[in-house]
């Protein structure tokens, strides 16, 4: 196999990595509807494993057989993972966008679409880099992951990781703007349920009306949210955001509860049951009639706070790679929350975020991906696998 610094000299030119292949593969993978909560993630992965199983790749697909996540590997010693989601958010008003959100379209230099940013680019990538070891030989070590129902926390990755398909280091190809994301944020939302008694409007002081200490409870959020907290240098502090209010079912009726759900952004030191502990004490504080009820809970799709050494194998590896390529290594922690957690809190793996796109693009309507961005990031992510697989990769059959 040729020296590492003819490969990554290579990189540039290499059809596998091209702009127009990853934009292609971009286009198809969004065309392929995969809304969490709406579509199967089943047909995506499904197409995934043929284009992976024709360079020589093992694959699985793992968990749930209606909404599968799928494994694959290369053989030989596990080395690296590149980790990366199925599923997309909903659109909103589909009549808004510029595009049709499922076309794939490509116009101006980018892929429109939903999930095109948030991650199918990123999905691409991974694809492509595959093919690319693959066809140098040098594809032993690599593992991938594209799991289901990461938007809602659900447990994709973790039936991935309890299949197998583990490796020491790791890449998460959520959007960073080709930062080198080394923290994240956890994610726990809240559900305060104010209980009191339903009545007629016309009569409310037979009822218990729970919106008369909804003030209360809201003003105890804002105190939590301003009080002196630990601050992470790359996160900043934690934050205490209300997101939802429900409360009643027609006008002229006291409603019997109402429910405020707080959105609590998490920094690494902190664990789920210290927030509610410190929400439930700060809340018991709030003055209600005996006939009025404030209790705490936490929902599904925790996102529990992560973070790797800067010092670290694969941060070094990929400070290596970025340079290479001629990127900026700048170090920043997510605000957002991924699937990163499960790779460095339950499996131990050196992992970080690493991608194309930008938060603003996140969810957001004429959602798109820059295709000279996905280029770049797929060279730095090619450039980190080989640094981190070194001669240790052998040669998948490559049937095609």
């Amino acid at each position: 196999m040729p020296e590492m610094p003819d490969l990554e000299a290579s990189i540039s030119t290499a059809p596998e990595l091209s702009p127009d292949r990853l934009a292609a593969l971009t286009s198809r993978f969004v065309s392929i509807k995969s809304v969490n909560g709406v579509d199967s993630e089943r047909d995506l992965a499904v197409e995934i494993a043929g284009e992976l199983e024709a360079y020589g790749f093992e694959s699985a697909l793992v968990g749930d057989p209606d909404r599968p996540s799928l494994g694959a590997r290369a053989g030989g010693e596990p080395l690296v993972v590149l980790n990366g989601h199925l599923d997309t958010v909903p659109v909103d008003d589909r009549d808004e966008w510029r595009f049709d959100p499922f076309s794939g379209q490509i116009e101006g230099g980018a892929v429109h679409g939903r999930g095109a940013c948030d991650m199918k680019g990123g999905l691409a990538i991974q694809v492509a880099v595959a093919h690319w070891l693959a066809s140098l030989g040098a594809a032993h070590g690599l593992v991938l992951h594209f799991a289901m129902g990461e938007e809602r926390g659900e447990p994709g990755t973790e039936d991935l990781l309890d299949a197998g398909f583990v490796a020491p280091m790791g890449i998460v190809l959520e959007p960073t703007d080709l930062q080198l994301g080394i923290a994240q944020r956890g994610l726990v939302t809240l559900r305060i349920t104010i209980t009191g008694r339903a009545g007629h409007a016309s009569q409310p002081a037979l009822a218990r009306n729970p919106i008369s200490v909804l003030r209360s409870v809201l003003s105890a959020i804002d105190h939590l949210d301003t009080q002196p907290a630990k601050s992470h240098p790359l996160l900043g502090r934690p934050q205490w955001t209300p997101t939802m209010i429900h409360s009643g079912v027609i006008p002229s009726m006291v409603p019997g509860s109402c429910v405020v759900h707080v959105d609590r952004r998490m920094i690494p030191g902190e664990t789920i049951d210290g927030v509610v502990a410190t929400l439930s004490s700060e809340l018991a504080q709030v003055d209600t009639s005996a006939d009025i009820q404030v209790e705490v809970a936490e929902e599904e799709g925790i996102y529990e706070p992560a973070e790797v050494d800067a010092d670290c194998d694969t941060v070094a590896h990929m400070r290596q790679a970025l340079e290479s390529q001629g990127q900026e290594v700048r170090i920043f922690g997510t605000p957002y929350s991924s699937d990163v957690r499960h790779l460095i809190n339950s499996a131990g793996i050196e992992a970080v975020t690493f991608g194309p796109g930008r938060a603003s693009e996140l969810h957001a309507r004429d959602e798109h991906i820059m295709i000279e961005e996905l280029a770049d990031a797929a060279r730095v992510v090619a450039a980190f696998a080989l640094r981190a697989m070194g001669e240790g990769g052998g040669r998948p059959e490559h049937r095609v």
